[in-house]
């Protein structure tokens, strides 16, 4: 059973969006302040209409049930059960009831929303794109990395398939990870959640891994697209996203899956199952998933073009992995609650270098255990506490390998992540306005981070931060049922702030601000502001400082008065000797900033029942970002004279030389330059990270959605897409700025997503075209070559049986093929260094797959 509950009232202003039958039941539920209960079979497969506007709790939930065979009754206790048509038996209804009572008994999780703290409310200030399970299983994608790549927001700067390309976004991805990065800020730029809680980073950047999550355990995905440090903390500058797992189900089910291209090797297979019991008072749950897929050779694909190939190369990860889930809630009497979630993921991927004279593997094993729990207590009806104990670690190990004249040579790098988290909150309602209640959350939470990493290559690392944060968040109804005025049906208002303490960096608050305005049924109105931060890594903070000494021509030079030339070591004319800080630490940075505005209006037209039109505005400006810059960038760049110290005090190198001796720093030269004294050097440069980068961003967001009944089923047709006004780049505040979409590796100022579908009696058909606009070559700025637009049809077919045959063996059974690159569409053609010919962050070499899904349900 499904349950969505709150307290009775007489009328509501709903704002219900066309969707799916069971999630538009359970917003009702939300918005009505009711309880319903439904079965999951009841629903599955059926679809409602939008209601929007002041209804009586009736009206509304006629308007949803209509042209979907169903009815409700309404228990003695209040509350609705949702049920067929048919007219029942008045045994069959008492049994229906008592079973609600049993799962109203056991309900201990609150729905989880996504973009506020306040508990059973919605902030509708935020942006929220919510993909539920339907949306991920008619994607045709087998991979969490998969369905990120259909979601026209996400940049895929940090995948699998960039781990051994040579994409320069991906120098830290050891464990051949795939990264969430929304509007292209940068893969540790968005904040990624496990059931509204953080998730341990993976490697030595700043990004979660979602390959560890197996995508047949997520109930539902949703993106909130503007900045929310002020809800969340840390990293969420480009937004956050959210993995909903599935939990709420009693029953049985099993699962299997097998994919193919149509032309290479590469094929995947998944089997998994899952389960659930309720004893009235509580529950378990649990489940696995075993997932394993076989790469795409390098010389399957004919646009690839290496000098020196590897023999067995390949284009993505030899992936293995094995996922559990579990988790258990129990209530304590009327007011008390405990639940604890838990994930434990096994995962291996396995990549070659793609050129070279020798050929090489690279081997991440990858552990991660994730669990959350929590602890609710209901001081009063409109108050709970909640306290929460959060433990994550993810343990990776990389084992890079070569054979060399009969032998064979290996390195190893073991990097570990930890965090351990315990939160305190207080939520509710405090009082009473004309518009409604007035809702808020207040907390306080210490977070433990810890890094270590051991390799046979570079220095030994323990590092660790702690991190103490208080929050409030305000959501106050100014306009609302009772108050309503004839351009005003609602108007909220929505306040949060947040402060944090960093033991390594100091500490932030930060605002947010948000007002939501309902003009009538049809126009709706949102804006809010924010400020946000995302912390150094614990590794660029960290790790062992790294020297090179080098020779740069004078000519390189444009910013300031080049020094001499050196008379060492080979009278080499118009040279000078360099010293170059170019590890990855910087012990003095500071966190990242940025400030956020976004505007968006939401249109359901009364004229065309069945259409919601979305549009929503960003403004992003990002500073003090961190940046390594290389020598030529700064030696051209007056901004950064910072940077440079010209004709050093030789004391000054000295010191470098002797902690080099002394092995506190790595200090390497080519053997050229192998009797350097610290007299030789004529200018020490910073080329390691540095908080001088800045960026700006604009551009909208577009959403549609349309769904209509008629007498041979439901149609629906959807546009999901996003436009970058402008993304410009600057090394430091006073450096020239460039445009930085539109060119290979970086985001490109349109994508799109839109999708049709028809569904009757368990039948679907889904198809979908993805579409990323052309854009150009920059590896040559003497050759303004184009780069082609990339237009991909996916379908999906389902069939669902439900209870259609009366025979448990045959109902509740989902059959699923799904094409994904319908018509075999290479990516565009562009002359890469590495010679892929091919853009790994804005398209991907599979071609045409096909996937086979098989489901039951007992």
């Amino acid at each position: 059973m499904a349950v969505a509950s709150a307290a009775w009232a007489e009328d509501h202003d709903f704002d219900i969006p066309p969707q799916e039958l069971g999630s538009a039941l359970t917003l009702y539920g939300i918005q009505s302040e009711q309880e319903v209960a439904f079965s999951e079979s009841m629903v599955e497969g059926r679809y409602a209409r939008a209601v929007v506007g002041e209804y009586s709790e009736s009206e509304a939930l006629a308007l949803l049930l209509d042209g979907n065979d169903l009815t409700y009754i309404e228990s003695d206790d209040g509350s609705i059960i949702i049920q067929t048509s048919v007219e029942e038996e008045i045994d069959e209804i008492e049994e229906d009831e008592a079973v609600f009572e049993k799962e109203t008994e056991a309900e201990t999780d609150v729905v989880i929303v996504t973009g506020t703290n306040i508990r059973g409310v919605e902030n509708p200030t935020v942006p929220v794109l919510s993909f539920d399970k339907e949306d991920i299983d008619l994607s045709g994608a087998s991979t969490v990395d998969e369905f990120l790549r259909t979601i026209p927001q996400n940049f895929a700067s940090q995948t699998q398939l960039t781990a051994e390309s040579g994409n320069p976004n991906d120098a830290t991805n050891l464990t051949q990870g795939t990264a969430v990065d929304l509007r292209g800020l940068g893969a540790g730029s968005t904040l990624t959640l496990l059931n509204g809680r953080r998730m341990t980073p993976a490697g030595q950047s700043n990004f979660v891994d979602v390959n560890v999550l197996p995508l047949g355990i997520i109930e539902r995905v949703d993106v909130l697209t503007d900045g929310a440090t002020a809800i969340y903390g840390s990293d969420a500058v480009g937004g956050v996203v959210n993995f909903v797992t599935r939990k709420d189900f009693e029953g049985f089910d099993i699962n299997a899956r097998y994919g193919t291209v149509t032309e290479g090797s590469k094929e995947d297979w998944g089997v998994g199952g899952s389960g659930g019991v309720n004893w009235g008072s509580g529950g378990v749950f649990g489940g696995v998933d075993y997932y394993e897929a076989k790469p795409l050779l390098l010389e399957e694909r004919d646009f690839v073009d290496l000098l020196l190939p590897n023999e067995g190369a390949i284009l993505a990860s030899d992936t293995e992995r094995l996922s559990v889930a579990g988790g258990a809630n129990q209530e304590f009497g009327a007011s008390t609650r405990l639940a604890v979630d838990v994930l434990y993921t096994d995962l291996t991927n396995t990549a070659g270098t793609i050129a070279g004279f020798v050929p090489t593997t690279n081997t991440a094993s990858q552990e991660a255990l994730f669990i959350n729990s929590r602890f609710e207590y209901d001081i009063s009806n409109d108050i709970t506490a909640s306290f929460f104990f959060d433990y994550g670690r993810n343990d990776v190990k990389t084992v890079f390998a070569f054979s060399l004249f009969g032998s064979t040579f290996d390195s190893f790098t073991e990097l570990d992540n930890t965090l351990y988290l315990f939160e305190g909150r207080f939520s509710g309602k405090v009082f009473d306005l004309p518009g409604g209640p007035v809702s808020f959350s207040v907390g306080g939470l210490y977070r433990n981070e810890e890094f270590n990493q051991n390799s046979n290559d570079f220095a030994f690392i323990n590092a660790s931060r702690e991190v103490a944060a208080g929050y409030l968040e305000v959501l106050v109804p100014v306009i609302g049922v009772e108050n309503a005025l004839p351009f005003a049906q609602k108007l909220q208002l929505s306040f949060a702030g947040r402060y944090e303490d960093y033991s390594d960096v100091g500490d932030s608050f930060d605002p947010k601000i948000g007002v939501y305005w309902q003009v009538d049924d049809q126009f709706s109105l949102r804006a809010s502001y924010s400020e946000s931060f995302r912390a150094p890594d614990l590794q660029q903070l960290n790790s062992q400082e790294n020297f090179i000494i080098d020779i740069f021509p004078v000519d390189d030079i444009t910013a300031f008065p080049a020094p001499a030339p050196t008379m060492f070591p080979l009278d080499i004319a118009g040279d000078f000797v360099v010293l170059i800080e170019s590890g990855g630490s910087n012990p003095n940075l500071l966190p990242e900033a940025a400030k956020s505005w976004s505007a968006g209006i939401s249109f359901q037209p009364e004229l065309i029942p069945g259409l919601w039109f979305e549009m929503n505005y960003f403004n992003i400006q990002y500073s003090n970002r961190i940046e390594s810059i290389n020598g030529d960038q700064i030696f051209q760049d007056a901004s950064l004279i910072q940077l440079v110290d010209v004709m050093p005090e030789i004391s000054d190198v000295e010191a470098i030389f002797a902690r080099a001796t002394a092995g506190e720093v790595d200090l390497r030269a080519p053997s050229v330059l192998a009797n350097v004294t610290p007299e030789d050097v004529q200018i020490i440069l910073q080329s390691g990270p540095q908080n001088v980068s800045e960026r700006d961003v604009s551009g909208f967001d577009l959403n549609v959605n349309y769904a209509i009944d008629t007498d041979i089923g439901q149609f629906s047709a959807g546009v999901n897409a996003s436009y970058f006004i402008d993304f410009i780049g600057r090394l430091a505040p006073t450096s020239p700025s460039a445009e930085q979409i539109n060119v290979l590796y970086r985001p490109v100022d349109f994508k799109m997503r839109a999708n049709v579908s028809w569904s009757n009696n368990g039948f679907t058909v889904f198809s979908a075209l993805n579409y990323v606009d052309g854009y150009r070559d920059n590896i040559d700025a003497s050759i303004a070559n184009g780069i082609d637009a990339w237009t991909t049809i996916d379908l999906s077919l389902v069939y669902e049986t439900a209870d259609r045959f009366g025979n448990i063996f045959v109902n509740d059974l989902r059959f699923g093929f799904s094409v994904t690159n319908l018509f075999d569409n290479d990516p565009p053609f562009v002359e890469t260094p590495f010679g892929l010919n091919f853009d790994t962050a804005n398209a991907d070499p599979f071609g045409r797959q096909i996937n086979f899904t098989l489901s039951k349900r007992f």
